[in-house]
């Protein structure tokens, strides 16, 4: 036999061809012995159901959304924040019956998944914003819920007190007597290198952890902060930028990353220069990953809701994609709260380090 359709069954069962596309797409139309007999001679002839891409082009949806990293699909897949996300985003959409599609938007060079995605709506999660996917998002004009993006007009959106959370972590530094702080970060540089402190990046998620920093620092009345960017979020990277902020400035007794992975980093570049953490040198994270909770030593940092955060993105998207006219009703800002979490890689500046 040739290839099985649904004209293939209706002529076997004696029905029309819409009664077997019923059977599959609206059972509610049929009696159920009827259906039952079309999904018996179905299975017989080893017929799957309709195709999926006929489906969507008729229906004009695909049933499935995307999430757009700025970052690779191997990274999405094995960074503890990641995953923790898509974890969050996935538990929703399973929910309602949606697939979840995760597709990465290189920093510079054409997109090359987001022009082709067959996706009805798309949760941006931390993407530059001189992205060519983020670009391609816009001229597409799918239902968009930004996360960890700065807010726009119209578009619903989700983001954490980035901040505040921040300015809390330099904050406990100083007031544990830190004068000379280091800051880790990343995307100021397209390699490992020295940036200039009073340099704004263009990522929302960067530029607010700087601010928050720097805030806590001239408030203090304290040099600026130094800083060193890498170009990914990685643990060897890091503690290679934290060397050269130690080795630059040997009086800096405290080190505040943009990430746990980059505060696992900075312990080890203490521990190659035979610095001991807390003792001689203090290092926050940020995030509250499963790794910072099993550092040596247990890694202060700031703890953000990162499954809340993937829950209440994809409850935007699936609320706007039930509603399509949403965007007349304004845009749905969404702020979770952080909290620093103190632990043992901080404590008081050594006397011995401080700047005279």
């Amino acid at each position: 036999m040739g290839r099985v359709t649904l004209q293939t069954i209706a002529d076997e069962v004696g029905v029309s061809r819409m009664t077997v596309s019923n059977a599959f797409s609206r059972p509610d139309q049929l009696s159920p012995a009827l259906r039952q007999k079309i999904l018996a001679v179905a299975d017989r002839l080893g017929y799957c159901g309709p195709d999926p891409a006929a489906r969507t082009l008729s229906k004009g949806r695909s049933g499935t959304v995307g999430v757009l990293f700025t970052d690779t699909l191997s990274y999405a897949f094995s960074d503890e924040v990641a995953t923790t996300f898509l974890a969050g985003v996935a538990g929703v959409l399973e929910f309602e019956g949606l697939g979840l599609t995760v597709l990465s938007a290189p920093r510079t060079g054409p997109d090359t998944s987001v022009g082709r995605a067959v996706v009805d709506g798309l949760i941006i999660y931390s993407v530059d914003l001189n992205s060519p996917g983020l670009e391609m998002a816009r001229r597409r004009g799918l239902p968009l819920v930004l996360v960890d993006q700065p807010p726009e007009r119209g578009v619903p959106s989700v983001n954490i007190d980035d901040r505040g959370g921040a300015r809390a972590a330099a904050e406990h530094v100083i007031e544990l007597g830190h004068r000379r702080l280091g800051i880790i970060l990343e995307a100021m540089s397209p390699e490992i290198a020295l940036v200039d402190p009073a340099t704004m990046p263009q990522h929302h998620v960067i530029k607010e952890r700087l601010l928050g920093w720097r805030a806590a620092a001239e408030a203090a009345g304290l040099t600026p902060p130094m800083v060193a960017s890498i170009p990914n979020n990685d643990r060897d990277p890091a503690a290679t930028a934290a060397g050269l902020i130690l080795d630059a400035e040997p009086r800096t007794t405290a080190l505040l990353c943009l990430s746990d992975a980059m505060a696992l980093g900075a312990l080890d570049a203490a521990k190659v220069r035979g610095l001991r953490v807390p003792s001689d040198l203090s290092v926050v994270g940020f995030d509250d990953s499963p790794a910072a909770r099993h550092a040596d030593p247990l890694l202060t940092t700031v703890w953000q809701p990162v499954r809340e955060k993937g829950r209440a993105a994809a409850q935007l998207l699936v609320d706007r994609l039930a509603t399509p006219d949403a965007r007349s009703n304004g845009p749905q800002t969404t702020v979770l709260s952080t909290e620093l979490v103190v632990r043992a890689s901080t404590a008081t500046a050594p006397t011995s380090r401080r700047p005279s």
